[in-house]
């Protein structure tokens, strides 16, 4: 799924409550959604424990006593018990929210889509600077021996995500608007027609690309991250819905997620043939 590649919203209109859902950037708000969430600060990143294969433990992962604890707060993925190791145990993986430091990694995972279909780096600096809550990355952290010098983390898969309050994914949610470093808020103004861009009080998650690097395909790493972000948007109830786009051979994969097909969407992004697919929330699950 590239630059839209993952966000559809419901076809059920906002209740009042629903959109005084709001995500704030308030230091004491984030700390209250992220403890909610699951989510541990770390310095430099924010570690998550991050769900598995069904098969596995839902504990899959712990803090360690790392030569890099002192730099980092990860939690790593703790190997398959009972089982042989998997080509996801190898990759020593943690996951951790992304921000602007993450913009040039982000640019790089995505060019595992084709070139009409990815986000923009311009897009990556603004979902990062206004909602890098609502990202969610895994990492990998080579091995190292005691002589080694550290280096640095690699991210492998990404899920970029911005607020809509529309029931699905729009083109206006996908775009931007070109004076947002200098607009104080995202709420709409009197002249304007649509907005652009994250919804600070949207109750849809619009996903618009979860990316994973073509060398760690097939190993459960997509599969892995996207029921990490579910499960991380659930337990905060933070929103009503996930939304997203995706093309028909990808359908049966976020079916499985729990993702329902809406049909075909309007959007035409990246030359169409998109369909809207939505993870609804139960209402007791929407609300906190």
């Amino acid at each position: 799924m590239a630059e839209n590649k993952g966000s559809p919203p419901v076809d059920s209109e906002l209740t009042e409550a629903h959109e005084n859902l709001t995500l704030s950037s308030t230091a004491s708000e984030l700390t209250r959604i992220f403890n909610n969430a699951g989510i541990i600060p770390g310095k430099g990143y924010l570690s998550f424990n991050m769900g598995d294969d069904e098969e596995e433990e839902v504990d899959d992962y712990v803090a360690v006593d790392h030569d890099d604890a002192s730099d980092y707060s990860y939690l790593f993925r703790r190997p398959s018990q009972g089982r042989p190791r998997t080509a996801l145990d190898e990759l020593h993986p943690f996951t951790s929210v992304l921000n602007m430091s993450n913009v040039d990694d982000c640019v790089d995972v995505e060019a595992v889509f084709p070139e009409h279909e990815r986000a923009s780096k311009d897009k990556f600096i603004y979902r990062l600077t206004k909602c890098p809550e609502l990202s969610l990355g895994i990492f990998t952290l080579p091995v190292l021996d005691k002589n080694q010098e550290k280096s640095r983390p690699e991210l492998i898969a990404h899920v970029i995500a911005t607020r809509t309050s529309a029931p699905r994914v729009t083109e206006a949610c996908m775009d931007f608007p070109t004076d947002w470093q200098t607009r104080m808020r995202s709420l709409p103004d009197e002249n304007d027609t649509e907005v652009l861009g994250h919804e600070d009080q949207g109750g849809t998650i619009a996903l618009h690309s979860l990316a994973v690097k073509e060398e760690h395909q097939r190993k459960q790493v997509g599969t892995t991250l996207m029921k990490s972000y579910i499960q991380r948007i659930k337990d905060a109830a933070i929103a009503e819905r996930i939304a997203l786009l995706a093309h028909d051979h990808m359908v049966s994969f976020y079916e499985s997620l729990g993702f329902e097909n809406r049909g075909p969407s309007a959007c035409a992004f990246g030359g169409g043939g998109w369909f809207d697919m939505v993870y609804e929330f139960p209402p007791e699950e929407a609300h906190e």
